[in-house]
């Protein structure tokens, strides 16, 4: 398995992935950082994320990110 296909079943949300590529100045489809990504905490990619796209009106968008990355629907989180 490459690390794009490792990098993909860590992060199954494509947007995940290319959300982090732009931040770190590469294009969505430029995988030639995949290696560093994949060895990237979850809370950077999430910060990566976050950033790349801001924080007005996205608490939706935000919540659905958790649940991609983290694994944790904050809807449940009580």
């Amino acid at each position: 398995m490459d690390v794009t296909e490792k990098l993909r079943k860590k992060y199954p949300n494509d947007e995940v992935i290319e959300n982090v590529r732009k931040r770190l100045g590469l294009s969505e489809d430029d995988a030639s950082m995949d290696d560093h990504i994949l060895k990237m905490s979850r809370n950077e990619v999430f910060a990566h994320v976050v950033n790349w796209n801001g924080l007005i009106n996205y608490d939706s968008t935000i919540k659905y990110w958790v649940l991609d990355i983290y694994g944790v629907d904050l809807d449940e989180v009580e």
